[in-house]
């Protein structure tokens, strides 16, 4: 007999593989109009059906096109508890009867204007017009039901409409993953870092993830127990993907391995889709190590977030990067550490945590870690050492338990100054919330608004998406402050 809890594994095990995007189609029209002789909804359907298979998402579509409000009522019965967004297209003029049942199916819809395909003489679809007469009834006749809209316009097989889709689509995708995930956190937060502490049960409540703790000491004990041939054949491969190495104790590889082993088994046997694991000082303590890069490794080589000193927003932030990219390698988590005010850049930075495939041609170097046990006689390894490679970026961090969100996407470029030893990169061409922002005003505008000090950093430019991300979630935008030289009642 299967016991409770293992039931109960089982069904999160299956819960996961099925987690998809459900999208409902629906086309209104009324008769006097075309849209039946242009077979608008029929050509739209085998569109977005084509568009919709580059993406893991159901896709569920109704069987004709709504005239009346009696088929309303019908689609509204058809697509009941199956859609979490609901994409409605005014194939041609339609009537406000109509939207109502519509309205009771989902809190997140579209609605989808084409344009007429004869641009003079009689009208024959006036889809528009009806687009913008349901948006402002959703707006305002049924502002209590607090339906989050986003409106599209041309043909399903246009740029137009694929470019602007597909954001929605990625976005959505991640916040359904993001409500069901799972993160692990062990060991806590680093010692003295309580501004990353967190209320779980707000963040269940604002963005659906729920948290799991464990302990270094379990970890420790997991990390033990593999057998020492699994762990020199990944110490082989570890060494072999370095430009060089320069780890004061070898032992170090060894113990860091079987820490990366031991995480992943972690992930595996809970079902955590990411990590915040304390990486000082219990780690020193208890097992004589700084485990970079074994956070680094199971971001390159398994994909898998791992935010380092306990930060679960940080985690938080770095899997929804990954939801969000699709990503086969992880994003990544660092710090502001300067900026250059000639350049207009700033410098991001870790002690050596990032993956590998965040690196230039000169690759990633293993090596002691390089504040940890500094002015003492004691080292720890391994940590990486590397400058990014020119790249662009989406930086993001979801702070304030899950209540606001930080939006920028930025440029990595070859600076003079290679910055500080650990894996750092400088960034330049700075946008906020895809708007230009100085250096200096960025980091007044952390300072001012109290960010977190972590940055969950990703390869390509989903800056759109996060926004919209934001929008369906109701997150609040970190919003620029600039610096000035007097303190402002509008900075409190």
């Amino acid at each position: 007999m299967i016991c409770f809890w293992t039931l109960l594994i089982y069904i999160r095990i299956d819960t996961l593989m099925t987690i998809k995007l459900n999208i409902g189609y629906v086309a209104t029209a009324i008769a006097p109009y075309y849209s039946n002789e242009y077979k608008v909804r029929e050509k739209s359907e085998a569109s977005l059906k084509k568009l919709l298979g580059n993406f893991d998402v159901n896709f569920i579509p109704f069987h004709k096109t709504i005239f009346s409000k009696k088929d309303s009522l019908e689609a509204e019965k058809f697509f009941k508890n199956k859609v979490d967004f609901l994409l409605l297209q005014t194939s041609s003029c339609s009537s406000g009867e109509q939207l109502y049942p519509l309205c009771n199916i989902t809190d997140k819809m579209g609605i989808w204007a084409v344009p007429d395909i004869e641009v003079e003489g009689d009208v024959k679809l006036h889809s528009l017009v009806s687009t913008s007469h349901y948006l402002a009834m959703i707006k305002k006749v049924l502002s209590d039901k607090d339906i989050t809209t986003k409106w599209f316009y041309n043909y399903a097989d246009t740029d137009e409409f694929i470019n602007k889709f597909s954001v929605t689509i990625r976005s959505l995708v991640a916040l359904k993953k993001m409500k069901y995930a799972k993160i692990g956190l062990v060991g806590g937060i680093s010692p003295g870092f309580d501004n990353m502490k967190v209320d779980q049960s707000i963040i269940k409540k604002n963005i659906g993830l729920s948290v799991e703790e464990s302990t270094i000491k379990e970890l420790v004990k997991i990390a033990d127990s593999f057998d020492q041939k699994i762990i020199d054949s990944e110490v082989i491969k570890i060494k072999s993907a370095a430009s060089s190495i320069s780890v004061s104790n070898d032992d170090s590889f060894n113990k860091v391995t079987r820490i990366y082993f031991a995480l992943k088994k972690m992930k595996e046997d809970n079902n955590w889709d990411s990590l915040a694991v304390q990486c000082w000082s219990q780690m020193q303590e208890l097992y004589g190590v700084a485990p970079c890069m074994a956070y680094g490794w199971l971001g390159s080589e398994d994909g898998i977030a791992v935010s380092c000193e306990g930060d679960v927003q940080g985690s938080m932030s770095m899997l929804l990067l990954n939801y969000i990219s699709n990503a086969e390698k992880s994003s990544t988590l660092l710090d502001l550490a300067t900026f250059d005010k000639k350049a207009d850049a700033v410098q991001m930075w870790h002690c050596g945590v990032s993956p590998r495939h965040f690196s230039n041609e000169d690759g990633i170097k293993w090596v002691d870690h390089t504040t940890l046990g500094r002015k003492t006689d004691k080292k720890y390894g391994v940590a990486g050492d590397q400058v990014f490679a020119p790249q662009e970026t989406t930086t993001t961090y979801i702070s304030n338990n899950a209540e606001r969100i930080l939006v920028l996407n930025s440029s990595i470029f070859e600076h003079t100054n290679k910055g500080f030893d650990g894996t750092r990169g400088w960034f330049r061409n700075i946008h906020l919330n895809r708007k230009k922002i100085t250096s200096e005003n960025l980091v007044n505008t952390l300072n001012m608004v109290g960010h977190e000090h972590h940055y969950a950093v990703g390869q390509g430019d989903y800056s759109k998406e996060l926004i919209e991300f934001a929008a369906w979630n109701k997150l609040k935008l970190i919003k620029e402050i600039p610096l000035v030289d007097y303190l402002s009642p509008m900075d409190d």
